[in-house]
């Protein structure tokens, strides 16, 4: 049977990518980091959008990257009360139109010139996760990785390489998936999203190496109480993900 063909008005077409850039007092790397999305990703994928969230920034993060984004009807650019990178993180999800998500920080550390080369590796892959390697970052964030390590290994019984890693490319249903198992408010989405990705056996999933950075332009936001904080919702963020792990089919443990 034939379909009859009423549509008068055009689908609007939808993005193949989206990025996903969650960002918070960055006014000295934020338009560089858009430029890099432009100049490495869009050339190898022009059919993408690019999702600024603003986490409540107090400088002017939001403003340069709305100049960007009135010139470049492929931007757009959120803003929310700051909550944390986390939640960030999972707001721009929540916007994401594309059939794949690219997740990236705004503090260009990690480099983009070899995304042409991983979004090859999507043809027979559902994500590509990134190592950082070598990690150039200062010893405390070193300790938050390791201990992460443990903890994912220790509660989850994954043996990730760098799960909290600002660049991974996902399918968005992978997404969609790994986030019914997280709490409200989730902390570490991206470290769970990463552990999702590692534990399910059918997910195809690669790690591989991407060149890490020094910070260049502004000091790290992650100070001493930010850090306490940061190691204690995550914990509980990994404990509610081990508890949806056991319970029934399209359920949640309460909130």
């Amino acid at each position: 049977m034939r379909l009859s063909a009423r549509r008068t008005m055009p689908l609007q077409s939808m993005p193949f990518l989206s990025v996903i850039i969650p960002a918070y007092n960055e006014e000295n790397n934020i338009k560089g980091a858009i430029q890099d999305v432009l100049n490495d990703v869009a050339v190898v994928v022009p059919d993408l959008e690019v999702i600024v969230v603003n986490d409540g920034s107090r400088d002017r993060t939001a403003e340069l990257a709305s100049e960007i984004a009135r010139r470049d009807g492929r931007v757009r650019v959120l803003t929310q009360l700051n909550r944390g990178h986390g939640p960030a993180l999972v707001h721009g999800l929540a916007e994401a139109t594309g059939e794949w998500v690219f997740l990236i920080d705004s503090d260009r550390q990690v480099s983009l010139k070899n995304f042409a080369l991983h979004w090859v590796m999507t043809a027979d892959h559902d994500a590509i996760l990134g190592l950082r390697r070598p990690r150039r970052d200062p010893l405390h964030r070193l300790l938050i990785s390791f201990a992460m390590r443990v903890l994912l290994r220790a509660r989850l019984g994954i043996h990730a390489g760098d799960a909290g890693a600002p660049y991974k490319l996902v399918k968005r249903q992978v997404w969609q998936d790994a986030c019914k198992m997280m709490r409200d408010g989730c902390w570490i989405p991206s470290v769970l999203l990463a552990a999702h990705v590692l534990r399910r056996r059918d997910i195809v999933a690669r790690e591989v190496p991407v060149e890490h950075r020094r910070r260049s332009h502004g000091p790290s936001t992650l100070n001493l109480g930010r850090l306490a904080r940061f190691c204690r919702e995550g914990a509980i963020d990994v404990a509610f993900y081990r508890a949806c792990m056991c319970w029934p089919p399209h359920q949640t443990p309460p909130q």
